[in-house]
């Protein structure tokens, strides 16, 4: 697997698994393995197969990209949890990740400055949902779009808002309708955070009927996704 981009220093990094039929479970029991008795614990309990495999895939490919990062084995790596719920790496408050699945997909990204990504399957919704958490000005401005290009855009708003508040660290305590993100020429724009920080966006295609955006105070990011294979890891 290739290493965070040493060509600028401190860019995020964006990596991506899918979950597929073809991984065998030799596969699956092998990176279980590989997880902290913690983590054993806390997957061993989801009934469904689809929700454990994406947390083993998951686990395993963010380790696999920090220990490729710091150069450390799996032992010398711990991650906690802030007070808001969002996982850190002790002892190294210079590198920050997230991560997230929806689908098939698994999604983290790394960066030397706070970070945070979220993938969404698209999937036909109320759009009261939209009146309910976003800005009224991002309410308004979706149903100013053609009917036909709202699914679209309603799931750019949200992912772009799930990695603005997983970036912040702050999870469901910072509300989605407490900020209203806008398209400048065809961007959209930077947001600056209570300690004025500014976050920028970048969104990437990862596959059709699927939404991928990552925001971070870094406004150095890939043009591609990597993606990995569970064999890699």
């Amino acid at each position: 697997m290739a290493t965070l981009n040493q060509e600028q220093p401190g860019a995020v990094e964006v990596y991506a698994i899918k979950n597929s039929d073809h991984i065998r479970d030799e596969t699956f029991r092998a990176l279980f393995l590989t997880l902290s008795p913690e983590r054993q614990d806390y997957v061993s309990k989801f009934r469904r197969v689809g929700d454990y495999h994406r947390s083993v895939l998951g686990d395993a490919m963010v380790h696999r990209v920090l220990r490729e990062k710091l150069g450390q084995g799996r032992n010398h790596i711990e991650i906690i949890r802030n007070t808001y719920g969002k996982p850190f790496l002790k002892d190294y408050e210079n590198l920050h990740f997230n991560i997230s699945h929806s689908g098939h997909w698994i999604v983290c990204a790394v960066s030397h400055e706070p970070v945070g990504i979220d993938v969404e399957k698209m999937k036909a919704i109320d759009m009261d949902i939209a009146k309910r958490f976003f800005h009224k000005t991002e309410f308004h401005a979706l149903l100013n779009r053609e009917p036909s290009a709202r699914l679209s855009h309603f799931f750019d708003l949200w992912t772009l808002k799930e990695s603005y508040i997983k970036a912040v660290g702050k999870g469901l305590h910072l509300p989605l309708d407490s900020f209203a993100l806008e398209l400048k020429e065809g961007k959209w724009a930077p947001v600056v955070g209570e300690s004025g920080e500014t976050y920028s966006f970048k969104q990437y295609a990862l596959e059709e009927g699927y939404k991928l955006s990552v925001c971070s105070t870094c406004q150095h990011f890939p043009e591609r996704i990597r993606f990995v294979t569970a064999e890699e890891l």
